[in-house]
């Protein structure tokens, strides 16, 4: 028997894109078609400002498609419709309700999040963490890469068109070969070079899903997409590169950036040897900000994790650390714990997160490990590994 499933339609962001990148609306049947390949669909609604321009068209084929149109009035800044308006309202009543729904109907497995904003991620978040399947559907190109990573699956709303063409086609058009997808990640990685565009992992499977339709580096043999551009870099396909706290990846005949003061994860701190005036932390506002009694600025107090982090900060730290493979790099420590910061499970700005990292070498929260980080790689680097045997951090651990 199929699983029970519930769909959420971020109307206003599905509409626009669709618009923006096809010039056409949302063709609601291939929602639900996909939609069905993933369980029974026993609820269906769909979020919008419905008195609004083109959207006034829509809620009578949502009715006779079986979704429920949701209406949520748009607010406006003072000065009139002329004037931004506000969508805030929107994300937030999908959320609450779902989240309602939740816990209201617990047989229901699988939940399908139609929609590309990224503001999602926390309810994504709390959806798998229940023990929900939870399915994105949106256009790729404008689709935030963390809210497609933090998903069970993402489906491009481009391969919902071309499955649509193609069942209406079946016998008229021959099948394409299949892509080889080392290929299409070259591919991807060129084309986000020629647009200046990052290339983060994430950018270069959210460009993949762009050109492929749909792209699961699980059905080529890999659990995660690093591991399958690692196996890419193996044969020569590409480089990657720690930098600026994330991994870049490069064509083969690229110049490789010079990193020398840039790459943290394979190089010891160095002591500011600069003349600048310190900058007080933020986490100490009220206490280290006032100077002498001469007008002095206070100088800026080290970070003590004990003391600036509560016990629950502390503990999901560690956790995250200790679930990480051992021993990782500065970048995947410090992408595990800013994840926490997307999902809204801790509040600690990029600089803050610098300093935990710091603070929890200094400590001897974390060993330092010198090591080539996978076989293939050209050169060792700085790895770090959680200290589980010192006490502190066993105690955070059981917190």
């Amino acid at each position: 028997m199929p699983e029970d499933l519930a769909i959420f339609i971020d109307w206003e962001n599905i509409y626009i894109s669709t618009v923006t990148e096809y010039k056409s609306k949302p063709n609601v049947s291939a929602i639900l078609e996909k939609s069905r390949e993933y369980g029974r669909i026993v609820s269906a609604t769909a979020y919008a400002d419905w008195t609004e321009g083109d959207f006034r068209q829509a809620p009578p084929t949502l009715y006779s498609n079986g979704i429920s149109p949701r209406y949520i009035s748009a607010r406006y800044f003072p000065g009139g419709k002329a004037s931004k308006r506000r969508t805030n309202s929107i994300d937030v009543m999908l959320a609450v309700e779902c989240s309602d729904f939740l816990h209201k109907h617990p047989q229901v497995d699988t939940y399908v999040l139609v929609t590309g904003d990224g503001d999602f991620i926390p309810l994504v978040s709390l959806l798998r963490s229940q023990g929900k399947t939870v399915v994105v559907i949106g256009v790729s190109e404008a689709t935030s890469y963390h809210l497609i990573e933090s998903a069970d699956h993402f489906i491009s709303y481009a391969s919902l068109l071309e499955e649509d063409r193609a069942a209406r086609t079946p016998d008229k058009e021959p099948k394409k070969k299949a892509a080889d997808p080392y290929q299409e990640l070259v591919r991807a990685v060129e084309t986000l070079k020629n647009g200046g565009r990052p290339r983060v992992l994430g950018q270069v499977k959210q460009q993949m899903i762009v050109q492929l339709g749909s792209f699961d580096e699980r059905n080529v043999g890999f659990k995660k997409f690093k591991d399958f551009v690692v196996e890419a870099e193996r044969r020569n396909l590409v480089n990657t590169v720690d930098q600026d706290l994330e991994l870049q990846v490069y064509l083969p005949d690229e110049k490789i950036p010079d990193l020398q003061g840039s790459d943290l994860a394979s190089e010891d701190p160095k002591e500011d040897t600069t003349t600048k005036q310190p900058v007080p932390t933020s986490r100490n506002d009220g206490k280290n900000n006032r100077g002498d009694q001469n007008g002095r600025q206070a100088e800026k107090p080290e970070f003590d994790l004990l003391e600036d982090l509560t016990s629950y900060e502390l503990k999901t730290v560690c956790n995250t650390v200790a679930g990480l493979k051992q021993p990782a790099s500065f970048v995947e420590i410090f992408s595990s714990i800013r994840e926490l910061d997307e999902r809204g499970e801790l509040e600690l700005s990029r600089d803050e997160i610098g300093e935990v990292i710091n603070a929890m070498l200094e400590a001897d929260y974390l060993d330092k490990v010198r090591q080539k980080p996978y076989e293939a790689a050209k050169a060792d680097m700085n790895l770090y590994a959680l200290n589980a045997d010192k006490p502190e951090v066993k105690t955070a651990l059981n917190a």
